[in-house]
């Protein structure tokens, strides 16, 4: 893949390490003391988070006795660590204001076995874990007891012993959550929980689509406290926002703009959280290519909206006039949009203007005759092309920054039958449609409509299918009204 000048001026303006920073503090220290019975001499890492980075900050050896110390005279940012031992093992701790904490465990039940001293917080997070885990022992218990006593349990069964099971849980959480509200692990515990409220929405039959789309948007964040900066040093906050854009938000350029809108409403007054996820949904986010969505519109929402001088303010200029200028290349070839004509020449000289190509559907084939992925991509596109020309497809494909003879040897290496021009100067064309990184594929319909962008071979095949059968059907529609 061979980015585009553009886009690697902008990552490496944007492309920043990110570790925990500790707070310095005149009396404060931290001080986590582990002991683990029958882990003599091993390495235990301590790992911080901030937003959706992990960093490594320290490593320590346990002694023969299977003890060690993390002491330091400043107190690390309150939130969510792990203590990493041999074979994945991860013990999570809580800090906040205290952050003197004492563990003892054994390495062969490392939760089960986990006594804490010193730490409240932490005592409420290793007895939740461990009650966690008896509460699916107990449940397995009782479904093996049934069984025993010649109970044939269907999945129904189970299903309704799972959820008294489930109750119990929630009506313990729920009493922590009630009695200490302010807690570093209630604020952790319960924005990891999914409001209640949704399953509500969901249920409600006298919302239709829209409003319950709304209604699910405006909810998703509900036990999330944007008032708390200590769960930004937790991975819950980059994670629920992962589940947002990811999972739970439809991969529509309308509704993830409509996403984006809501989540950022919610943090106007927290720039904590405005900072990171307007950094995250505009350097990181990637929203996937389809035919419904459009990634540089959400990126151009994103510099309009919320990567402004006003709102941007933990940036300078130098950086927002980056993001502009990008925004500013994309504007002009978004879905949905016509595309716009150029004219350019084959290698004979001959010059073509898009305007005049007869061809109901247009993929435009951007490449670099020595970029790894257009090398590997181009052949698959010529037998795309070979086996949808008879319904219409035609491929202009453009070179840019090829010179005369690689061009002619690369058309000639993967018998590329169509037509053949080249952006001499990287710039007639580009200015018209933006190209992130080659190989980039736009399809234009008949209408000279641009229906897909960032695309594949295959999904050229799709994309074009599908528009066709939606213009079909809409002139099936057409005709039954007349």
């Amino acid at each position: 893949m061979k980015y585009s000048s553009l886009f690697l001026l902008l990552f490496a303006f944007t492309v920043v390490g990110t570790a925990v920073q500790a707070q310095t503090a005149t009396e404060e220290n931290t001080e986590i003391s582990l002991h683990v019975a029958g882990l003599p001499s091993a390495w235990v890492r301590l790992q911080g988070v901030q937003g959706n980075v992990k960093s490594k900050l320290d490593s320590v050896q346990l002694d023969a006795q299977g003890n060690a110390l993390f002491k330091y005279g400043v107190r690390l940012d309150p939130g969510c660590y792990e203590l990493l031992l041999p074979n994945d093992v991860v013990l999570p701790v809580l800090l906040d204001e205290d952050q003197t904490v004492a563990l003892s465990t054994q390495a062969t039940c490392p939760i089960e076995c986990m006594q804490v001293r010193g730490s409240f917080e932490n005592t409420l997070l290793y007895n939740t874990l461990q009650y966690d885990t008896n509460l699916g022992v107990r449940f397995q218990a009782q479904v093996e007891e049934l069984q025993a006593m010649g109970q044939q349990l269907d999945q129904a069964q189970i299903d309704q012993l799972r959820q008294q099971y489930f109750f119990e849980q929630k009506n313990y959480y729920t009493s922590i959550f009630s009695e200490y509200p302010n807690s570093l692990f209630t604020k952790y515990e319960k924005a990891k929980q999914a409001p209640a409220i949704l399953n509500d929405i969901v249920a409600d039959p006298t919302l239709d689509v829209a409003a319950r789309q709304e209604g699910m948007l405006s909810h998703f964040w509900d036990n999330v406290d944007f008032s708390d900066e200590r769960l930004l040093h937790t991975t819950v906050a980059f994670d629920k926002l992962w589940e947002y854009m990811n999972r739970y938000v439809p991969n529509q350029t309308d509704i993830k703009l409509q996403a984006v809108d809501i989540l950022m409403e919610k943090v106007l007054d927290h720039p904590a959280y405005y900072k990171f996820f307007a950094k995250w949904l505009a350097d990181d986010y990637m929203p996937p290519f389809n035919g419904q969505m459009d990634p540089d519109a959400f990126y151009i929402h994103m510099v309009d909206n919320y990567l402004t001088t006003e709102r941007a303010f933990w940036t300078d200029s130098l950086h927002l006039y980056a993001y502009q200028l990008r925004a500013e290349d994309m504007r002009n070839s978004l879905v949905g949009m016509k595309g716009e004509s150029f004219q350019a020449c084959d290698p004979a000289g001959r010059e073509y203007a898009l305007d005049d190509i007869k061809a109901p559907y247009i993929a435009l084939f951007f490449y670099h005759s020595d970029c790894e992925h257009c090398i590997k991509e181009t052949p698959v596109m010529v037998q795309r092309y070979r086996e949808m020309k008879d319904q219409g497809l035609e491929v202009v494909a453009v070179a840019m920054s090829t010179p005369e003879d690689e061009w002619n040897a690369f058309i000639e290496k993967n018998e590329m039958d169509w037509i053949n021009v080249t952006d001499a100067d990287n710039n007639s064309i580009y200015k018209k449609y933006f190209v992130r990184a080659t190989p980039e594929i736009y399809l234009l319909n008949p209408d000279r409509t641009i229906i897909g962008k960032h695309l594949s071979p295959d999904d050229v095949t799709l994309v074009m299918q599908m528009d066709r059968m939606q213009r079909l059907k809409n002139k099936e529609v057409l005709a039954g009204e007349q």
